[in-house]
């Protein structure tokens, strides 16, 4: 149950943070760097950052994670709240409260928030691209897909549903037709919704690059195969597979962030290809290149 006080505590990180020196260069640097180097150490993670990238270049495809060496003052951080921290720029999602109350009690908070305008931003464009890099351990990594843009697609959410591995009964052994695969590799369905573009793909993943070439393979062929129209009792069993995926997800607050700017549309695809390897490369060279 919300309370006023709550929404005090919650509104005086907006409307009343100091952004002290001592604690960005003795707390916040140190916890950005940490989560840097992790992503880079992490292939998994940086595959989808740098398939961000490639796939709509600025806005969705900065990075979440700050360079390993960065300018970034106490200054610019004060500067930029300032600018963004703004009422325009603000909404407040609110479960198990009246809607008049959770009104009145933001109208009340916000009261003396900035008024400044709402901060644009561009339309996402997909643009597309491949590119191969060095790897810093972990698993040979490749991710293969396409972006679109607009609302997000119920037919792709069906889709990596189709194709997720994951079994739908505990303990089962899943019906996806990607269950089988080379020994040694696997491969998970990325379904990334945002308001205006959404990501899609396969993160394969082996102990040698030459697994993950003979797994993209297979990954491709599904892949292209599902393009082509699946059977009408997969298909039911997708849906509601991706229902209930839906349905989960709003039980957080990402989830529930994601469902409120996503809607249902229909937008071109077109692929790109992204690989991330640690060694091997000539093994790989031709998974991207398929008919």
């Amino acid at each position: 149950m919300c309370s006023p006080y709550f929404v005090d505590v919650l509104t005086s990180f907006i409307t009343s943070a100091k952004f002290t020196r001592h604690e960005f260069e003795e707390y916040v640097a140190p916890l950005v760097s940490s989560e840097t180097e992790a992503a880079a150490h992490d292939p998994a993670s940086r595959a989808i950052d740098i398939a961000h990238t490639l796939a709509f270049r600025s806005g969705l495809g900065s990075s979440l994670f700050a360079p390993a060496h960065h300018d970034i003052s106490v200054a610019d951080i004060k500067s930029y709240a300032s600018a963004a921290f703004t009422k325009g720029n603000i909404a407040v999602i609110g479960t198990g409260i009246d809607t008049a109350t959770l009104s009145s009690l933001v109208e009340k908070a916000f009261a003396n928030a900035s008024a400044g305008p709402a901060t644009s931003s561009s339309v996402s464009k997909y643009f597309g691209g491949e590119t191969r890099l060095e790897g810093h351990g972990g698993p040979q990594t490749a991710f293969i897909g396409f972006g679109t843009t607009g609302n997000s697609s119920a037919e792709l959410a069906a889709l990596a549903a189709h194709l997720s591995p994951a079994p739908s009964v505990k303990w089962s052994k899943g019906l996806s037709p990607l269950s089988s695969l080379p020994e040694g590799t696997s491969v998970q369905p990325v379904y990334l919704p945002y308001s205006d573009a959404t990501l899609f793909g396969l993160l394969i993943q082996g102990t040698t690059a030459a697994g993950v070439k003979e797994a993209g393979k297979a990954a491709v062929s599904v892949l292209k195969a599902a393009a082509q129209g699946i059977k009408e009792e997969e298909l039911k069993a997708a849906i509601g597979k991706a229902k209930f995926t839906a349905a989960s997800a709003v039980d957080t607050r990402e989830g529930l962030v994601n469902a409120l700017s996503s809607k249902v549309h229909k937008a071109p695809l077109l692929y790109f290809c992204f690989l991330l390897l640690n060694n091997s490369f000539q093994d790989l060279l031709g998974l991207c290149h398929f008919p």
